[in-house]
């Protein structure tokens, strides 16, 4: 599995958009605070084993129930269509509309709460397909940043780090799909994928290296960092990661490095905890 394209398929701008303005009466959910530092990531299940709402963190699903559209998902024609004539839902968990703006996403690995879970009820491949987007939404796949277009769909290596942001007030809507492994990829698949074989050159954000002196500027907000700060100061660490290389795990590395230097072992130790829980290990 690697981050990769899988192809385009045709977006029909008035029906999308349509769909979203509906969803504007529909209770999206706030989960996954802990990754995130901005305005709420929101997503709204469409999608999912058992047919539920439920409160949208997949670990609190019982993925041995089939999948079904939800109430939400039963509203939205065209995304219905879309996700039914794109993929072979008999291997679907999830299908969840997210909603992102103004936020940026601390680099994290994902499904590994999953990795006890019998292989047909197990979340193996995670599929994005862009209805909403601009060039300040962008994504991180280890050090790699990258864009993702409307009517592309892509296949996520959510086991690397990875992270996402919004640079804006941008109202940035994604499907994301989730699916049980099955006995080869293309069975996931109802149109004619091409895989990329990686991130393609033309959808990478090249940026300059950082230098020492911004370098040291982000360590001295130890300075400033506390408990009540943490969120801040970590995403003003993440924001730059977007838009200067710091090498290989600069968030981590310099969230640490802060924390070290500000000296405050509550936040060292809570830290160290939040890290194993978003690149270890994740309790349900």
């Amino acid at each position: 599995m690697q981050t990769q394209t899988l192809g385009n398929i045709d977006i029909d701008r008035q029906r999308v958009d349509h769909d979203l303005a509906t969803t504007d009466g529909f209770n999206f959910a706030e989960q996954y605070g802990e990754f995130q530092s901005g305005l709420p990531w929101k997503s709204c299940m469409l999608w999912s084993v058992g047919g539920e709402v439920g409160d949208g963190v997949i670990a609190h699903y019982d993925r041995t129930l089939p999948c079904v559209p939800t109430e939400y998902g039963t509203q939205l024609d065209y995304l219905n269509e879309l996700i039914t004539r794109s993929f072979n839902t008999e291997h679907m968990l999830f299908a969840r509309l997210v909603l992102m703006t103004d936020n940026v996403l601390i680099p994290h690995r994902d499904f590994v709460e999953f990795v006890e879970d019998p292989i047909e009820a197990r979340a193996a491949h995670r599929f994005h397909i862009p209805l909403a987007t601009d060039e300040t939404c962008l994504f991180m796949d280890d050090r790699t940043i990258y864009r993702m277009p409307v009517g592309q769909v892509w296949s996520l290596d959510v086991t690397h780090l990875h992270s996402a942001a919004v640079l804006s007030d941008t109202r940035r809507y994604h499907l994301i799909l989730d699916f049980a492994d099955a006995p080869s990829q293309d069975d996931l698949f109802a149109f004619p994928a091409s895989p990329s074989g990686g991130i393609p050159a033309e959808n990478i954000v090249e940026r300059p290296e950082i230098t020492e002196d911004e370098r040291e500027a982000l360590h001295n907000l130890s300075g400033v960092l506390s408990m009540d700060t943490l969120s801040q100061v970590a995403g003003i660490v993440v924001r730059t990661e977007y838009r200067k290389d710091g090498g290989e795990d600069f968030s981590w590395r310099t969230i640490t490095e802060i924390a070290r230097r500000g000296g405050d072992t509550e936040v060292i130790d809570h830290l160290a905890k939040l890290r194993e829980h978003c690149t270890l290990r994740r309790g349900e």
